[in-house]
């Protein structure tokens, strides 16, 4: 041991011998320790960089690039003359912190003063880095029981941090040719390379998180003067990265979109950045990364058409009706061109290019110019329909998306449909009979439909004043869905010539070889309520693949050129293909007669919903129809060939005209049953009291409801039963029976094989006396709902209630043929009717109610009966506790229980 370290030792094992030596012979002190105690301070170093040392600490020569580095710090010290060195840890935070400076454990040593001769900083291997002898100045004292802090100083490279901020330049043309558009706020990660300006010494910083936020600065908008400000994107690098001190500039970059884990480059570009200093130890904010945007690329030329497609179309003075989007809203172009497209009614695909565009509820007036070729992306464009006002949206996130789902697809063919034309027959059902059904967790419930309501726009009125549209429509080759609606637009003025001829787009697009047979992703067309169209478009007979096609509301068409025009489409090459036809409020007073209906053998969907239709011409049975609406027409007959059906029939429509049979276009063998028929509101039964017009040749009907409601039958239609219709609801109210024969539901021999499913029919508003044995569960074993009232019974008809599935029955309002009130008497034993849930039995004129009725009948309806007297003590605790429905008045005698009265 060489005699630095010899001295070193001895002053702290000379003092450790004397404690020793007290402990032994004197034992413990505590005034001994106390004065040991008061012999030690303690010493901490902290280790700098010179080039940020505020403090006139001496620079020294070093070989670090980065103050992190060092490891340890091994320092030589005079005390008294004798030399000491110790060996201590550097510590810091962490890599990045330890640039701003290091600290070492903390050393405990005698008080007194004591001088630095020199110290090496080793590195995690305890390899020495570099080697500092100390001025002769460089002093620090230890004080009893205290810390003394002690800084050094070392070369290190200067480096400072810096974070990154990108702003868009639009430049000419210079981006790389084939470089994917995207927009500004996709950017999630970026790689930044800076090069010193003085060395040429480039750095690369990979992947660095990308923040993207919307601000605004004082910019007056030009098309409105109340906006001062200007949208702008701003987007900043979220983390601080290191760079030697010097002057750079940003001169590349690569940009990523990130979704989820997966990250996709997006462009790389050489750029000349703004300089930048970097500083010792101080941060750059947002140094200027120039992100290149050009206004020849695809994205930012399809905003330029936007704002003159708004231009056009009197922009500045739409405001927004309808669900979906703010009231009154408005396109707004005080925003960076990048941000041109997001306004209401556009949709953008991941690159920026505009995919949707719905003019729809702005109140758009003018000509539709040249400019809408450009959005070549295009894959829906509304320029209004049959939704602007009821209800939300149709263009949705849910109903539409740039990548329709089938399921999307269909709901919006089929959203016409069920707005204004859908409904569940068993709607006509009394009300008693719904809610059984709706009661039952075995039975579809019923829907509600909006099928009498209001349409969204009057058939004639406008929503926009739109009179043109470009033939530039034919450059949108990915083009799906194309809706007119709601204008004052002529069939010469859609898609048939240049708005402007003169202009650029024209120009450039009169070079192209435009044709609608290119259109082959067009399938969906709407040309809705436009009075001043008095024929079909020429394009539609053009188009190749069209799928859908509505025509609703045309009331400017004329009948015999609505018939020309139909026949016309199905002859084209688009007839075989076409699947959906809505016609419906419109002049229509004939099909087709010339056989061209054959040729739609895809047609799946016919809506002739309210026209003036006299005769019908068949499709013949191999175009099978799904849905089928003739309601509200003046139709007589349907012819036998009329048409197939497919499998999923639904609902089936000839509701409200004049027919006279039950058609004979269904057959009741087939082992396909459709949903429901609707043949209420028509003429059946008024020729000679006939139902079908050839019972010898009548096929049935293979349907599940079948509502004949409103006709003048006065016999049963027992043809229906007779040839095995597979029944299970039916509607006879509001007709002219008298009586329902024995036999006319289950046949003589007992051979109508489906009478068996019926459960629920409904006869009032006839004139029937009594019910046959056709009604016992002999013969309808299942059945569950009945109503005969407004009828003229005056005895109870207790044929149908040993069946054990009857939950509902319904016998109100009974009269003879002079008005006056015929049941009076209550039916005995009607609680041991094994499923009655609900009976309704008011507007007679019931007596005494001698019975115990059985809590198990839950809703008892006796209203208006004048003289009734019911005891009802034994029901009262059901009726407290919210178990029990009787429906009284209170004028009634209803006896033994006080609730009531209440």
């Amino acid at each position: 041991m060489n005699s630095k370290r010899t001295t070193y030792w001895k002053l702290f094992l000379i003092p450790l011998f004397t404690m020793l030596f007290g402990m032994v012979t004197g034992g413990c002190s505590d005034d001994k320790e106390e004065l040991q105690g008061s012999q030690y301070g303690y010493v901490q170093f902290k280790l700098y960089k010179s080039a940020s040392y505020a403090k006139g600490g001496t620079t020294r020569a070093g070989d670090l690039n980065k103050l992190g580095e060092a490891q340890k710090v091994e320092i030589e010290m005079l005390y008294n003359g004798a030399s000491i060195t110790q060996t201590l840890i550097l510590n810091a935070y962490n890599e990045s912190n330890a640039e701003y400076g290091m600290r070492s454990d903390k050393l405990q040593l005698l008080v007194g003063d004591y001088k630095v001769v020199g110290y090496k900083l080793l590195d995690k291997l305890d390899e020495v880095i570099t080697s500092i002898s100390a001025s002769s100045d460089e002093t620090f004292a230890v004080v009893s029981r205290g810390l003394t802090v002690k800084d050094l100083t070392v070369d290190v490279q200067s480096r400072g941090t810096v974070t990154f901020k990108l702003t868009k330049t639009g430049l000419p043309e210079t981006r790389a040719a084939g470089d994917a558009s995207y927009l500004f706020k996709d950017i999630k990660l970026i790689d930044v390379t800076v090069t010193n300006t003085f060395t040429r010494e480039s750095t690369t910083f990979k992947k660095l998180k990308v923040a993207y936020k919307e601000e605004y600065k004082e910019h007056e908008n030009p098309d409105d003067p109340n906006d001062k400000y200007m949208d702008i994107g701003v987007a900043t690098t979220d983390s601080a990265v290191w760079l030697p001190t010097g002057n750079y500039r940003v001169t590349a970059y690569t940009t990523y979109r990130k979704s989820g884990a997966v990250e996709t480059s997006l462009e790389t570009q050489e750029v000349a950045g703004e300089q930048f200093a970097i500083e010792d130890n101080r941060l750059t904010k947002h140094a200027n990364v120039p992100i290149l945007l050009s206004e020849t690329k695809e994205y930012i030329k399809d905003y330029i058409a936007l704002k003159e497609i708004w231009e056009a179309l009197n922009g500045t003075e739409w405001g927004y009706y309808g669900a979906g989007e703010t009231p009154g809203a408005n396109w707004n172009f005080n925003k960076e061109m990048d941000m041109w497209g997001d306004q209401p009614g556009v949709t953008l695909n991941s690159n920026g290019r505009v995919v949707g565009l719905t003019l729809e509820g702005f109140g758009a007036k003018g000509r539709v110019p040249d400019a809408i070729g450009q959005l070549t992306e295009l894959k829906l464009l509304a320029l209004g329909s049959h939704s602007e006002k009821l209800g939300r949206n149709m263009f949705d996130q849910t109903n539409w998306s740039a990548n329709m789902s089938e399921t999307q697809r269909t709901n919006l063919r089929m959203h016409y449909r069920n707005t204004f034309l859908d409904y569940d027959v068993r709607e006509g059902l009394s009300e008693m009979i719904q809610k059984s059904i709706n009661d039952d967790a075995t039975q579809k419930p019923i829907r509600k439909s909006n099928r009498i309501s209001l349409k969204d726009v009057q058939t004639g009125k406008y929503t926009n004043q739109i009179t043109f549209v470009s033939k530039a429509v034919m450059r949108l080759k990915q083009l799906q869905l194309f809706y007119i609606g709601n204008a004052p637009i002529k069939a010469e003025d859609i898609c048939t010539d240049w708005e402007n001829p003169a202009s650029e787009y024209a120009k450039a697009y009169e070079k192209e070889n435009l044709t609608w047979k290119s259109m082959t992703e067009l399938t969906d067309i709407e040309i809705y309520n436009c009075a001043q169209l008095d024929r079909f478009p020429d394009f539609l007979f053009a188009l190749p693949e069209m799928q859908l096609l509505n025509v609703a509301s045309n009331t400017g068409i004329s009948g015999e050129q609505l018939k020309n025009d139909w026949s016309k489409l199905a002859l084209s090459p688009v007839g075989k293909k076409l699947q959906i036809l809505y016609l419906s409020y419109n002049n229509l007073k004939s099909f087709p007669t010339d056989g061209s209906l054959r040729y739609m053998k895809k047609m799946g969907m016919l809506d002739c919903y309210s026209n003036e239709i006299e005769t019908l011409a068949p499709f013949g049975k191999e175009v099978k129809l799904a849905t089928l609406t003739l309601a509200y027409n003046k139709i007589q007959e349907i012819p036998e060939e009329f048409c197939g059906f497919t499998n999923d029939v639904e609902t089936l429509d000839f509701s409200h005209n004049e027919l006279k049979y039950i058609p004979n276009i269904f057959d009741a063998s087939s082992v396909h049953v459709m949903g429901a028929v609707d043949l209420s509101y028509n003429q059946i039964g008024s020729v000679g009291g006939k139902n079908v017009e050839n019972p010898e040749t009548f096929k049935g009907i293979n349907a599940s409801t079948i509502s004949l409601a409103y006709n003048s039958i006065s016999k049963f239609p027992s043809d229906l039963f007779r040839t095995g219709s597979p029944i299970s609801t039916i509607n006879l109210s509001n007709n002219r029976m008298t009586e329902i024969p024995e036999y006319s539901l289950k046949g003589k021999n007992g051979n109508y094989k489906n009478t068996y499913l019926l459960t629920s029919i409904d006869l009032r508003f006839n004139k029937l006396k009594s019910l046959s044995d056709d009604f016992r569960a002999t013969t309808l074993p299942y059945l569950s709902n009945m109503d005969v009232s407004y009828n003229c019974f005056s005895k109870f008809p207790t044929e149908p209630l040993n069946s054990s599935q009857l939950k509902a029955f319904g016998i109100r309002h009974q009269r003879d043929a002079d008005g006056n009130r015929i049941l009076r008497e209550w039916p005995e034993g009607i609680s041991t009717c094994p499923s009655l849930l609900q009976l309704q039995i008011g507007a007679n004129d019931i007596r005494k109610v001698n019975e115990t009725i059985n809590p198990r009948l839950w809703i008892l309806e006796i209203k208006d009966n004048p003289n009734i007297s019911l005891d009802v003590t034994h029901l009262c605790p059901y009726i407290k506790a919210g178990m029990y429905m009787l429906i009284y008045d209170k004028t009634q005698d209803i006896r033994g229980c006080d609730t009531l009265k209440q």
